[in-house]
């Protein structure tokens, strides 16, 4: 039967429930959560800074690096839109006008994620050549600085928690426990 549990992955399933309704101590979740997430929140916010911006890019993607450079200065000189090139385009954004986002910059594939960082709004970039091998050209519409409202601490809370609970996870799953054996749950 375990064998089963864990090809399906449901025995991380069950030891995660369990693992949060021994620590919780028949309090809700979410107050166990806030006291021990809580202040590592605003260290992890701190500690991420940009990466947790919010940006909206203009992406075109091609596997031609003449092409590339070709929608490039077409840009530059305003002889074509993306929304007009987009229908050319690879990937995901061909469908929206070559609109993406918002989305935050750490969500972005390297070296994307450098470029919408350092990129200035409105500038269309030289075309950037993926680890995949693909080119892109892209634009920063816009960046929104990430704040530490109530939502982005309510997130990082639910982000600390899953790491931490993952990593229980995998120690008691490292141990290889005996049916009715104790086993010690590392607390954050």
């Amino acid at each position: 039967m375990i064998e089963a549990l864990e090809s399906t992955d449901l025995l991380s399933v069950w030891l995660g429930r369990r693992i949060e309704t021994i620590v919780a101590e028949g309090n809700p979740l979410a107050t166990w959560q806030h006291q021990q997430f809580e202040p590592k929140a605003k260290e992890l916010f701190l500690e991420l800074g940009p990466q947790l911006d919010r940006v909206c890019l203009s992406v075109l993607q091609v596997d031609d690096a003449h092409l590339a450079q070709e929608w490039f200065f077409k840009l530059q000189e305003g002889d074509a839109s993306f929304a007009q090139l987009a229908a050319q385009s690879l990937g995901n954004s061909r469908d929206s006008g070559g609109h993406l986002g918002p989305l935050r910059v750490e969500d972005l594939q390297p070296p994307l994620d450098r470029l919408a960082l350092k990129a200035q709004p409105g500038v269309v970039q030289p075309p950037l050549r993926l680890p995949g091998g693909r080119f892109i050209v892209l634009r920063l519409n816009s960046r929104q600085p990430a704040q530490f409202d109530d939502t982005t601490r309510k997130e990082l809370m639910l982000r600390l928690h899953r790491q931490w609970l993952t990593e229980a996870i995998a120690t008691l799953r490292a141990t290889n426990p005996e049916p009715g054996s104790r086993c010690l749950i590392p607390l954050p």
